[in-house]
């Protein structure tokens, strides 16, 4: 069932209802959840063949704004062939995807109440990227104009699909960040025009109270990738090549000055999310926190707002006991100014990770999301969840649940909260 509004008893209590009443049902609008800019970067990857993928595109959805609403972008039509033996799990996307598209959509059935759908990831604009990134260093990169050493440092090699699936690994996340602005600016949008209105009949029948509280549903979205956290204004490392995240949160904040003014960035990946606590050191309107092993940087450390660091072979207790103690601390203190989430949720703290060098179990870091989902809900506001690290050992088993759950849980979260 929806949420209903809640307003104070008053005199006019039978008006109100059924005033609140014809309201409730007029806020199902259609809102454009498309990033119309995204479709000026060509793509060179090819068309999307949507009829093998079994993917069903959502260009403009109806949203009602009293429900959920968790809509989720995803990029491995971009996949990239790499070298053989190559560290890095390109076909994990697809089949994380696979298996999230496929639990979600069975537990549809079961959970009307959550709207979500599935939609590929649009390739991010150059003047969206340049909100964070060097332009010369985008421009080089697009062109294939770099050094030996920054293509090492990076860690794939340079092809036309390797920009495709850049330029949708920061334009996913920039698309899953946008749409629940829009959803917000018009979830305010009727909250406004429904206190007018208050105003306006309680002068009329001489009565001074108004709507308390209006309650709508949460906003949460996703990304089936992205993460990319060790990207520097003018260089990439560690299999970050843009800093989607932070591309993403300076959009939002030029295209949304009305909805978003603060944003919290939350990195659980294993290792430090060195790059964006470089690239909003000295922005107040941005606070990174980030909790990782003390023992896996592969460059030099950076100073985050918030730094907490564990040491190799940390277990559930201790790692929940931290996290739980700092995210209350966030809770309240900063997360009172926070108009917007994002989640970094890498999975490389587990103990089958190949690079981790940490030991949380799968309950643990299903712990772990339901405590950041928790912060997202206690302070409403709109989340933003990305993939992270997540390196299988031979056994890919452990790594793909460990993904796909965090998004499957975060369905479920919706679906019971």
């Amino acid at each position: 069932m929806m949420t209903m509004l809640l307003f104070k008893r008053t005199s006019s209590f039978a008006n109100y209802a059924q005033r609140r009443a014809f309201q409730r049902t007029t806020a199902t609008r259609s809102i454009s959840t498309t990033i119309t800019a995204a479709s000026t970067c060509r793509s060179t990857a090819g068309p999307i063949d949507t009829e093998t993928s079994d993917i069903k595109e959502t260009t403009a959805n109806t949203i009602d704004l009293f429900r959920p609403f968790f809509p989720i972008y995803y990029n491995d039509v971009y996949e990239v062939p790499l070298p053989p033996n190559h560290r890095f799990p390109m076909e994990k996307y697809r089949k994380v995807r696979e298996r999230v598209q496929h639990a979600i959509q069975t537990q549809m059935s079961k959970h009307e109440k959550v709207q979500c759908d599935f939609t590929v990831s649009p390739l991010v604009t150059v003047e969206d990227l340049i909100t964070t990134h060097c332009p010369n260093y985008v421009q080089r990169y697009l062109d294939g104009n770099q050094t030996k050493e920054e293509v090492r440092n990076v860690g794939f090699p340079w092809s036309t699909k390797s920009v495709d699936r850049s330029l949708s690994s920061t334009g996913g996340t920039v698309a899953a960040a946008t749409s629940l602005c829009q959803v917000r600016r018009e979830q305010n949008s009727f909250l406004l025009n429904s206190r007018n209105e208050d105003l306006h009949l309680n002068h009329e029948n001489g009565d001074g109270n108004e709507m308390d509280e209006c309650e709508f549903g949460q906003l949460f979205s996703a990304h089936l990738a992205g993460g990319t956290h060790h990207a520097f204004r003018d260089r990439g490392e560690g299999f970050c090549v843009f800093s989607d995240i932070a591309v993403a949160a300076n959009v939002i904040l030029r295209d949304y000055p009305d909805v978003v003014k603060n944003i919290l960035i939350i990195d659980l990946d294993v290792h430090q999310g060195n790059g964006n606590a470089v690239l909003f050191q000295g922005r107040e309107e941005v606070i990174t926190f980030s909790m990782h092993c003390n023992a896996n940087y592969f460059s030099d450390k950076q100073d985050s707002d918030l730094d907490i660091e564990l040491p190799p072979g940390t277990t559930d207790e201790t790692y929940m006991s931290t996290l739980h103690h700092w995210l209350n601390r966030v809770r309240k203190g900063d997360a009172g100014k926070v108009d917007f989430i994002f989640f970094q949720a890498g999975v490389d703290i587990l103990e089958d990770d190949r690079l981790g060098r940490m030991s949380i179990s799968s309950k643990g870091i299903a712990r772990r999301n339901e405590m950041v989902f928790e912060l997202a809900k206690d302070v409403k506001v709109p989340m933003c969840i990305t993939m992270g690290g997540g390196y299988p050992k031979k056994d890919w088993e452990p790594i793909l649940k460990a993904h796909a759950h965090v998004y499957i849980q975060a369905f479920e979260y919706m679906a019971n909260h």
